[in-house]
């Protein structure tokens, strides 16, 4: 149910979002008590992204076009094979510009999914942007030697690794800094970005939440958690709201079927990849490929996704 502060797509998101959470800190838990070697976390990460991760990228077809099986797809299609391919060319080239574009993307990207206020402005965009940014960064500062094994692996070794662990040191205090700013700056207009006040305390709750998980799992596991499950569920919900579909099980049995086509050609592609790199004994580099993949799938999914927010 909801009414008019408190609509019914936010109501049943906080409840998601707090279950969500419980995930989290379950999942952080059970990784001190039965924890896993390099490998098992990242197995146990792109397992989540594949049963979670795929189907809500899955759905960029509809959202473009409809629900409407007799939408001819095919301009959809040649636009998103293009602009990944460009994305590809860019990492080939130059693989540092390709990555400090997909690390703005995806702020952008994480920080809409994440944002609970309003979409209606470049201001609040603006602001969900930056909260995005600022939480990457601090992701990618606090796990600084994990992040710049692969860093180092993507860019061929076109970086220099001791300024890397410099700016590392820099960025971490910087970007709790910048969450403080941003959530004081909120905190005083809460009447302007939110539809209703107290969802700054809801988000500021929030906000701490991951935070602590981020402090008390490893980068993998918490990005099995916050990618794999946090985001994809909650984009999930979000495109089912958008094509105004009842949180039941009829409707999310409907939609995610609309969503296994696209999902089994991606799953049949990644089985492809684990045959041909099972018996690789570098992580680091099998995992150097699967970032490069989100990276360039990424782009195009970040173009049709926010339409959901216009």
């Amino acid at each position: 149910m909801g009414d008019a502060k408190h609509p019914p797509f936010f109501t049943m998101q906080l409840s998601l979002r707090l279950l969500l959470l419980l995930a989290g800190i379950f999942l952080s838990i059970v990784s001190h008590w039965l924890p896993l070697d390099e490998k098992g976390q990242l197995l146990f990460m792109v397992i989540t992204f594949i049963v979670f991760g795929i189907p809500h990228g899955a759905l960029d077809v509809y959202i473009e076009g409809g629900l409407d099986q007799r939408n001819d797809n095919r301009k959809f299609f040649l636009r998103y094979v293009l602009n990944a391919a460009l994305y590809i060319a860019l990492w080939y080239w130059k693989p540092g510009l390709a990555l400090l574009i997909f690390i703005l993307i995806t702020a952008f990207h994480f920080g809409e999914i994440d944002w609970i206020g309003h979409t209606n402005d470049r201001i609040k965009k603006t602001v969900y942007f930056t909260l995005g940014l600022c939480w990457i960064l601090l992701l990618l500062s606090y796990h600084v030697e994990a992040a710049m094994s692969i860093f180092e692996s993507i860019t061929r070794n076109q970086f220099d690794k001791k300024q890397f662990l410099a700016w590392g040191e820099i960025l971490y205090p910087v970007s709790i800094i910048g969450i403080l700013i941003l959530f004081g700056y909120l905190f005083y207009k809460k009447e302007d970005f939110f539809s209703w006040s107290q969802y700054w305390y809801i988000a500021a709750f929030q906000q701490i939440i991951l935070l602590i998980l981020a402090h008390t799992t490893t980068l993998w596991v918490f990005f099995a958690f916050y990618f794999g499950l946090w985001h994809s569920v909650l984009s999930l919900d979000k495109i089912r709201a958008h094509f105004k579909l009842q949180s039941n099980w009829h409707d999310w049995s409907f939609l995610l079927k609309k969503a296994m086509p696209f999902s089994a050609m991606a799953w049949i592609g990644i089985l492809y990849f684990i045959f041909l790199t099972v018996k690789s004994t570098d992580p680091t580099g099998m995992l150097s490929l699967v970032f490069i993949g989100l990276a360039v799938l990424t782009v195009p999914h970040l173009q049709v996704f926010t339409k959901l927010n216009k």
